[in-house]
C-alpha cells in the first residue's frame, strides 16, 4: 500500500511540475506578446539620389518608415526627423517632415559655406528615441568642396606603438590639377576624443608637403579623432579642413565567438572570428588552433570582411590557443575562452531552403528528462515555440522557414523555469520576403536630350495585390563614378540587417548583391551572413528584466501631428489652474488665433496644427476670472543630441581627392548655370567693420526686425530716470510722439491703437510696461514711422516699442518678472519640401536653349506608385554628355516585401 501511495504521490508531483511548466511558458509568451505590442520597433530607410555630393548640390531623399517584424509601413509615427551632421559632429541642419502612411520625401541644400569632409545623414522618429539610437538610420556622406576650396589633400600616416602610440602624419597639398601648393602656411591641431593632444604650424615645401609627429599617451582611452587644418594662402584667404584620424595604432586584432556564447566540453562547437584593422575594417587572416600540448586542432581562414569560422570538439580541462597571421604579415596568438565542463549549447544549420535545423546540446550530467523550450522571436514577437524532453544530450528542432519574418531572428533555449540557457541570432530571408521589381526602358541606347520611358513591374502575377510605393534615381556614371569602395547602401541592408545588428557592419549591401536576390541570398552569402550573426548578433530582449516585469522607460511618445501643449499653474509653479483660457497667436499670421480651456489638471493642447520652420507663437493664459497672474509651462522635448558616429570606418580620409572626377563635373555644371543666372555663388566675405551712427552703437542685443538701432528714437539705461517703480512711469514724457493713457502707450500717429510692446523678442500687451523693472532694461527703441513699422505688418500699425534687457542675449533673465501669463514659443515646424527640376526638351526652345545640360543626377522620382496590377512608369530626358545611366528603383509593397532593382542604359 505504501508503495502505491508513493507512486501516486510522485505522479501528483509530476502533474504539478507539468502544469507549472505550462504556466511558465504561457507567462513568458504573454510577456513577450505584451512587449511586442507595447514597444513595437520602427525602422527607417532613406533612399538617396547619389552616394556622395559637393557643396552647391542638393541631397534628395525618400523616407520609408516600417514597423514590426514584417516591415509594414508604419502608421504609429506621423513625423520623421532628418539631420545633416558636420564632420566635427555639429548639427548643420535638422528638418521635420510629415509621414503619410509611413512614407515621406525631402531634401537638403548644401550651402557653399560648408567645408569638405565626411558628413552624416541621420533619420529617426520621436518614438525611436526611447530605444537604442543604433536603430536610427545613420550613414556617412562624403561632401566635397571645389567652389570655395580649391585645395586637395593627400594624407598618409605611419605608426610606432611602443610604449606609447607615436604617429607621423604626412600631408601633400595640390590644386585640382595636381600641381603642388608650395609655401603655404598650415596650422594643425590633433584632437582625440575631444581632447587636444598636439598642435603646430608648418609651411609646405616645393612639393606642397608637410610632415609632423604627435604622441597618443593614452591609447586605451583615446582611440579616434581628427586633425583640424587651417590653410593660409594669403592674408585674405584661409581654408579649414578636417582629416579623420581613425586610429593611432598599426596592430590588427582578432576576436573569437563560440556559437552560443561559450565552449562546452564534448560538444562539436562552431567558433566564429573577426579580424580587424585598427580603424575598424576587416583584414584577411589565416591561422590554426592548438591545445596546451601544442597539438594542432583546427585551421581557419577569413572568408569576407575579416570574418570566418571553424569547428572543433573542446575537451574538459584543455586550453586552446589560436595562432594567427594577418594579411599585413603581422602575427599574434590568443587564447580562447575557458571550456565549461558542464553546460548547454546551440548549433544551427541555416543553409537549407525550406527548413532550419537547430540542435540543442547538454552535458551528460544535465540530462534529466527535463523539458526544454526553444523560442524564435524578433523584438518580442514570437514566431516559433517548441518544447522537447531532454532524454539524451542532443535535442533537434526542425523549424519551417515560412513561419519566420525576413531579417534577424533570435533563438533562445529556455530551462523549465524559463531561464535562458543558450542564445544566438540567425538571418532569415527567402523568396517570400522579396518584392520582385522589373525595370525596363523603351530602348537600350539613346541620344542627347532624348526622352526615356521607364516601365516598372512589381510583384508576381499570382499576388492578390501588387500595390507598391517606390522611388527612383537616375545618375550619369561618367559624372558620378562608382566602384567596389563606394558605399551606397540599399533597402535590404538597412531594414533587414543594419537596424537589428549592434555595431558597425562593413559593406552590409554586399550580402544582397549578385545572383538573383528575388530568391534570397545564395548559400555563400547565407554563410557569410551567419558569420555576421555569430560575431555581432544581439537581442533587444533583456530576459532578466522581462521575467521581472521591468519594462523600458518611455520618454518620447509617437507623434501624430504638430502640437502645442502644456500646463497653466499659479505663480508658485505647482498649483494647476483649471478652466483657464489659453490663446495661441502666430506672429507670422496675426489672423491665426486659436484658443482653448484647461482641464482639471490645468493642462491644455492645440493639436493638428500646420506650420513651417521659423514660425513663432505667442501663448497667453488667463484664469477663470480673466486675471493674467499665472504661469505657462510648455511641453518641450529636447532635440536629439549628436552622438558618436557609428560608422567611423566608412569615413573617407581625403574627400576632395576621392571624388575628384565628380567635383570637376559639378564645377562645370555650376559655372554653366551661373552663366545663365540659374545659380548664385555664395561668397564668404572677410569681416567688414562699418562705422555707424552713435545711436546704433548703443544697441547690441536688440530683436528689432529692422536691425539693432534702426528706430525713430533710442534710449539707453543711462538715459532713464531711475527711482521709478515701473518702466511706464520712467518713460512718460521721455518718448517723442508717445502718450500714455491708463499706463498704456499710444503713438500720436495712431492714437486709437495701443503700441506693440516687444521684450527680448516676446510680443506683449501694452500694459506690460507696468510690470517691468527699469533696472533690468538695457535699451529702448521706439518705432513710429512707416519705414520702421512696416516690417511688423498689422502688429506695427500703432507703433512698436522694443525693449532689450541687460541680459537680453539669453543670459538667464527671469522673464516671469514682467511677462505673467504670456510666453513666446518657436517650435520646429515642417520643412517645405522642394520639387526636383525636370527639363522638358519637347517644349519650344527658349533663352536657355543654348545652355549645356551637365546634370549629374539625371532624374529623381520620389513618388512612384505601382497600381493593383503592379504597373507604373515615369519619363525623363537625357542630358548632353555621352555615358551610362544607372537607374535604381527601391521600395516596398503593402505586404512589407522589400524591392531593389538596377537598370542601365547607354547615351551616345
Amino acid at each position: 500500500m505504501y508503495r502505491w501511495l508513493t507512486i501516486f504521490t510522485l505522479f501528483l508531483f509530476s502533474l504539478k511540475a507539468i502544469y507549472a511548466q505550462e504556466d511558465a511558458i504561457g507567462g513568458v509568451l504573454e510577456k513577450l506578446g505584451k512587449y511586442a505590442e507595447n514597444y513595437p520597433q520602427e525602422r527607417v530607410y532613406l533612399h538617396l539620389d547619389k552616394p556622395y555630393y559637393t557643396v552647391g548640390d542638393d541631397i534628395w531623399f525618400k523616407g520609408y518608415v516600417t514597423i514590426g517584424a514584417y516591415n509594414f509601413l508604419s502608421g504609429l509615427s506621423k513625423i520623421l526627423y532628418v539631420d545633416l551632421i558636420s564632420p566635427d559632429e555639429k548639427m548643420v541642419q535638422s528638418i521635420r517632415i510629415p509621414l503619410i502612411s509611413g512614407v515621406t520625401m525631402g531634401d537638403f541644400q548644401l550651402a557653399d559655406s560648408l567645408g569638405e569632409g565626411n558628413y552624416r545623414i541621420r533619420a529617426y522618429t520621436n518614438w525611436m528615441r526611447n530605444f537604442d539610437n543604433e536603430g536610427f538610420f545613420d550613414r556617412v556622406l562624403p561632401i566635397g568642396n571645389a567652389r570655395t576650396d580649391s585645395i586637395v589633400t593627400h594624407s598618409s600616416f605611419s605608426y610606432e606603438n611602443s610604449p606609447v602610440h607615436t604617429v607621423t602624419a604626412e600631408i601633400a597639398f595640390t590644386d585640382p590639377m595636381g600641381g603642388p601648393m608650395a609655401d603655404m602656411n598650415v596650422n594643425y591641431e590633433v584632437i582625440l576624443e575631444e581632447r587636444n593632444i598636439g598642435r603646430g604650424r608648418e609651411k609646405t615645401d616645393e612639393q606642397g608637403r608637410i610632415a609632423f609627429n604627435f604622441v597618443n599617451k593614452q591609447p586605451f582611452n583615446l582611440k579616434t579623432g581628427k586633425i583640424e587644418l587651417t590653410l593660409s594662402r594669403s592674408q585674405n584667404q584661409t581654408v579649414k579642413k578636417i582629416i579623420p584620424l581613425k586610429t593611432t595604432s598599426h596592430t590588427p586584432s582578432i576576436q573569437f565567438f563560440p556559437e552560443s556564447g561559450h565552449l562546452v566540453a564534448g560538444n562539436l562547437a562552431k567558433v566564429a572570428f573577426k579580424a580587424l584593422q585598427p580603424e575598424g575594417l576587416g583584414i584577411g587572416a589565416v591561422g590554426y588552433l592548438e591545445d596546451e600540448n601544442g597539438v594542432r586542432i583546427a585551421e581557419f581562414e577569413t572568408a569576407h570582411a575579416g570574418m570566418g569560422n571553424f569547428s572543433f570538439i573542446p575537451q574538459a580541462g584543455s586550453t586552446y590557443t589560436a595562432k594567427v597571421t594577418f594579411a599585413d604579415g603581422s602575427e599574434t596568438e590568443q587564447q580562447l575562452s575557458p571550456v565549461q565542463a558542464s553546460g548547454y549549447a546551440l548549433a544551427v544549420n541555416n543553409e537549407l531552403e525550406k527548413q532550419i535545423f537547430i540542435q540543442a546540446f547538454a552535458s551528460d550530467n544535465l540530462v534529466k528528462g527535463q523539458q526544454l523550450t526553444l523560442l524564435l522571436q524578433q523584438n518580442g514577437a514570437v514566431f516559433y515555440a517548441s518544447k522537447g524532453k531532454l532524454t539524451k544530450n542532443e535535442l533537434v528542432f526542425s523549424v519551417p522557414r515560412e513561419y519566420l519574418p525576413a531579417g534577424v531572428v533570435q533563438l533562445t533555449l529556455l530551462a523549465p523555469e524559463m531561464k535562458p540557457l543558450a542564445q544566438r541570432a540567425i538571418f532569415n530571408m527567402d523568396e517570400a520576403s522579396i518584392l520582385p521589381l522589373s525595370v525596363t526602358t523603351d530602348q537600350k541606347v539613346y541620344g542627347s536630350r532624348q526622352k526615356v520611358a521607364v516601365h516598372i513591374t512589381a510583384g508576381h502575377e499570382a499576388d492578390s495585390s501588387r500595390v507598391a510605393v517606390l522611388s527612383a534615381a537616375v545618375v550619369d556614371l561618367a559624372k558620378v563614378p562608382m566602384d567596389s569602395t563606394t558605399r551606397e547602401g540599399n533597402i535590404y541592408a538597412s531594414l533587414l540587417l543594419s537596424s537589428d545588428v549592434r555595431g558597425y557592419i562593413e559593406t552590409p549591401e554586399y550580402y544582397f548583391q549578385g545572383a538573383d536576390i528575388t530568391k534570397g541570398p545564395d548559400v555563400t552569402k547565407r554563410r557569410l551572413l551567419d558569420n555576421v550573426m555569430l560575431t555581432q548578433g544581439w537581442s533587444r530582449i533583456n530576459w532578466e528584466n522581462l521575467t521581472a516585469g521591468k519594462n523600458p522607460v518611455i520618454t518620447y511618445q509617437p507623434e501624430q501631428d504638430l502640437r502645442i501643449s502644456g500646463v497653466v499653474t499659479k505663480r508658485n509653479g505647482k498649483t494647476p489652474v483649471p478652466n483657464a483660457t489659453v490663446t495661441v497667436l502666430s506672429t507670422n499670421n496675426v489672423g491665426a488665433i486659436v484658443d482653448t480651456v484647461t482641464d482639471e489638471q490645468g493642462r491644455f493642447a492645440f493639436d493638428r496644427l500646420l506650420f513651417f520652420d521659423d514660425t513663432k507663437f505667442v501663448v497667453q493664459a488667463r484664469d477663470e476670472q480673466g486675471r493674467k497672474n499665472v504661469d505657462i509651462h510648455l511641453d518641450e522635448s529636447p532635440r536629439q543630441q549628436v552622438t558618436r558616429n557609428p560608422n567611423t570606418p566608412d569615413a573617407t580620409v581625403d574627400v576632395n581627392q576621392s571624388i575628384g572626377a565628380y567635383l570637376k563635373n559639378t564645377q562645370e555644371q555650376f559655372q554653366e548655370m551661373e552663366r545663365y543666372g540659374l545659380k548664385e555663388k555664395s561668397i564668404l566675405l572677410e569681416e567688414v567693420k562699418v562705422t555707424r551712427e552713435a545711436e546704433k552703437n548703443k544697441v547690441k542685443h536688440s530683436s528689432n526686425l529692422n536691425g539693432p538701432g534702426n528706430a525713430d528714437q533710442v534710449l539707453t539705461a543711462d538715459e532713464l530716470t531711475m527711482g521709478c517703480s515701473s518702466l511706464d512711469i520712467c518713460l512718460q514724457g521721455r518718448l517723442v510722439g508717445v502718450i500714455f493713457r491708463n499706463r498704456i502707450p499710444y503713438s500720436t500717429r495712431s492714437p486709437d491703437q495701443p503700441m506693440q510692446i516687444v521684450v527680448d523678442g516676446m510680443y506683449l500687451e501694452g500694459d506690460a510696461l507696468a510690470t517691468i523693472n527699469p533696472m533690468d532694461v538695457e535699451t529702448i527703441e521706439v518705432l513710429r514711422g512707416i519705414g520702421n513699422t512696416a516690417v511688423y505688418g498689422m502688429r506695427g500699425g500703432g507703433g512698436v516699442i522694443i525693449i532689450t534687457t541687460k541680459r537680453g542675449d539669453g543670459g538667464g533673465y527671469n522673464r516671469d518678472l514682467y511677462t505673467p501669463g504670456i510666453v513666446t514659443y518657436s517650435p520646429q515646424g515642417y520643412y517645405e519640401v522642394r520639387e526636383f527640376y525636370i527639363p522638358d526638351y519637347s517644349a519650344p526652345a527658349d533663352s536657355l536653349a543654348g545652355m549645356r545640360d551637365l546634370r549629374t543626377t539625371i532624374h529623381w522620382a520620389p513618388n512612384v506608385i505601382a497600381d493593383e496590377s503592379g504597373q507604373t512608369s515615369f519619363e525623363f530626358y537625357t542630358a548632353d554628355s555621352p555615358g551610362t545611366y544607372r537607374i535604381v528603383v527601391e521600395g516596398l509593397d503593402t505586404k512589407g516585401r522589400l524591392g531593389h532593382s538596377v537598370h542601365y542604359i547607354t547615351i551616345e
